[in-house]
């Protein structure tokens, strides 16, 4: 930065009478030196490491050993506001200094440098520091059988919260304080890590948590006239748990799942109560059921009622895929749930679905999608996936074919009728004049109508979904209209009496009443 010039004068001095090249050297007191200085060189920072809150920064630089620097921080990057960290203090290469952070705390540090004659440079870009959060501890928790709850204490300058079962590939994010898993089993423990996030992570917490046991199922495995043998079906419940078992003025034995007792009467009413303890040492509620004695109670198996019952939610999922310019989405419709609980995910989006229309949307064009259905009765819980394709982009011409098919397609009259008293019914299908190919299908059967068509041999009181596909020979279009049919049973007699004189006769019908 210094570099030191020498300056040497020399006198000629023409003597009169003197030859012209007779020379005398200059006096060296005219020699002179003068000091010229480079300008410094702008430094750079880095972040030489973290420990807890405390942040290393060092200090890059080519300048000459103990040139002056000078530190400032800010809490923007614009430096709007801002303190000095250390003002013209010499440095050298290499060279490190700390700043401590606040929790979620986001600080921006620049530097320049100066050299002896006061002449500074620019500011170097800036370096951003950023602290994470604070690690997140635990507000409160609740299980039951089928669900553990999280209530997170929330931490300041946090986004997100994000937690993960030890038994997961992949963390789940809850942006509130408070997360739900239910997708555990009964009477198990399960251990979570839990952590906040701003753009850096926190420290993870870590806890475990037991689902509650939950109630067993008594079913009949023998009856005779003195003795009953019970089945206890553990309703998800691990195979280590206890079984307790009890009748008010009677001694049932426990072996295994199954509950037995001897040398009761004959034709007897007897009250079994049963419950089960986890290894946490929790206890179910006692469940309890009622048998007698010589004879084989007529009872449903519970699983298989709700097997059935989720098979025909199942058949009844109706979902439509479409785009447009902006995006993609998939409409679900559940016809009937049969007071179940029915949840659809897609692209880990759940919603509950029903006899109304729920839409998942923010999808991408032609990409292959899973939708999830999970039916539940509270206590069971069956699922079933649809692979969903959405599909390509389409063009502005497309566009204008579908806005002109769908048009089409609610301009269809539906006319559902059947002939009195058969039990059978027929949907009548007429489609408005158009250029376009129009093919309808009801139960797998389809046809293409030009004009109009009739659907025959459908069973009345029914529900029927029409599904409709219009082509123009590049591009189709599909939607579904729903209609019921009429009922066309013949009414039934189920009682003719005579009172005084007159007759009267009770009739069973499905029929509407009119005036």
């Amino acid at each position: 930065m210094k570099q030191r010039w020498r300056k040497v004068g020399l006198a000629l001095v023409f003597l009169a009478g003197q030859p012209a090249h007779t020379i005398f050297a200059a006096n060296p007191s005219v020699v002179a030196e003068q000091e010229e200085w480079t300008l410094a060189t702008v430094p750079k920072l880095s972040v030489a490491g973290v420990s807890g809150n405390t942040h290393t920064v060092q200090i890059d630089t080519n300048n000459p050993s103990g040139t002056e620097m000078k530190m400032e921080k800010s809490g923007s990057p614009d430096f709007s506001v801002f303190d000095v960290v250390q003002d013209w203090t010499p440095h050298n290469d290499g060279d490190t200094f700390t700043l401590d952070l606040q929790d979620a705390e986001t600080v921006y540090i620049r530097i320049k440098a100066r050299n002896g004659k006061g002449l500074e440079t620019l500011y170097s870009e800036p370096l951003t520091l950023i602290q994470a959060p604070a690690m997140p501890t635990l507000a409160s928790q609740d299980s039951t059988d089928r669900s553990i709850t999280l209530v997170v204490n929330p931490v300041q300058g946090a986004h997100v919260y994000k937690v993960k079962r030890s038994d997961w590939d992949e963390a789940k994010v809850f942006t509130d304080t408070t997360f739900t898993d239910d997708t555990v089993s009964p009477g198990r423990p399960y251990t979570y890590e839990f952590w906040a996030e701003n753009i850096v992570m926190s420290n993870k917490n870590m806890i475990t948590i037991w689902t509650k046991p939950a109630p067993p199922i008594l079913k009949v495995q023998n009856v005779t006239a003195t003795s009953i043998t019970l089945k206890v079906d553990l309703n998800g419940n691990p195979d280590d748990v206890l079984i307790e078992a009890k009748r008010e003025g009677g001694n049932p034995v426990v072996n295994g799942t199954l509950i037995e007792e001897t040398g009761l009467k004959e034709n007897t009413e007897y009250t079994y109560e049963a419950r089960v303890e986890s290894s946490n040492h929790e206890y179910s509620e006692w469940v309890s059921e009622t048998f007698r004695t010589g004879m084989i109670p007529v009872t449903s198996d519970p699983d298989q009622e709700f097997d059935k019952a989720a098979g025909d939610i199942f058949s009844e999922v109706v979902y439509q895929v479409d785009a447009d310019d902006t995006g993609a989405w998939v409409d679900v419709i559940v016809k009937n749930t049969r007071g179940m609980d029915v949840q659809g995910t897609v692209n880990g989006v759940t919603q509950s679905l029903g006899d109304e229309s729920v839409r998942f949307g923010d999808l991408e064009w032609n990409k292959d999608y899973v939708l999830t259905i999970v039916v539940s009765d509270g206590t069971r819980k069956r699922e079933r996936q649809f692979t969903i394709k959405t599909p390509e982009k389409r063009t502005s011409e497309e566009e204008t074919f579908r806005k002109e098919a769908a048009q089409i397609i609610q301009s269809i009259n539906l006319v559902a009728d059947g002939q009195i008293n058969s039990g059978k019914a027929w949907i009548e299908v007429e489609v408005p004049q158009s250029n376009y190919a129009v093919v309808a299908t009801i139960e797998g059967v389809s046809q293409e109508i030009t004009k109009k068509a009739r659907f025959e041999n459908l069973n009345d009181k029914t529900a029927y979904v029409v599904s409709f596909e219009v082509r123009n020979g590049k591009y189709s279009y599909r939607a579904q209209r729903e209609i019921t049919t009429p009922n066309r049973t013949a009414p039934e007699v189920v009682n003719i009496s005579k009172s005084g004189g007159h007759l009267q006769i009770e009739v069973l019908t499905h029929s509407e009443l009119k005036n």
